[in-house]
């Protein structure tokens, strides 16, 4: 069942995973590694001033992460739905399959924002032309 419970826990787990991927540039990847330290010693205040820049900077993975930090919440970081919604759009927007599906997810569920099937089948729909693309694109390689 989708409670806000489960979700949290696979948008948790969705963050962790993300830290693992790689980025291009050094500096990117050296400051995604750097949050996902923070992030595994539970420092997820340094995670986020980790984040943020990147975020700011239009690194898409670092916009999905730090949207993903606010939707779920953690010690020391409010949830914040304004926020988590900002981020996570502004990812999905650079076809972030993750980042639409979770935006999908929060409508449904009105984790911090207010439930909203139309909005959430926007998203899902966007996730769903994502993941379509992503085959195809697998199929040619």
């Amino acid at each position: 069942m989708n409670t806000p419970h489960n979700i949290l826990r696979i948008m948790k787990r969705f963050i962790a995973l993300l830290l693992l991927i790689s980025l291009p540039g050094p500096a990117a990847a050296d400051a995604i590694d750097d949050a996902a330290a923070a992030l595994d010693a539970g420092d997820h205040n340094r995670a986020l001033l980790l984040l943020r820049p990147l975020a700011r900077d239009g690194n898409v993975d670092a916009q999905y992460l730090l949207g993903s930090l606010y939707s779920t919440g953690a010690d020391g970081v409010a949830q914040d739905g304004a926020e988590a919604v900002k981020w996570l759009a502004r990812a999905a927007e650079q076809r972030h399959l993750q980042a639409a599906n979770a935006l999908g997810m929060i409508y449904v569920s009105g984790l911090g924002v207010q439930t909203d099937e139309a909005e959430a089948q926007k998203w899902f729909a966007l996730a769903g032309r994502i993941a379509e693309a992503n085959n195809k694109s697998n199929d040619c390689e």
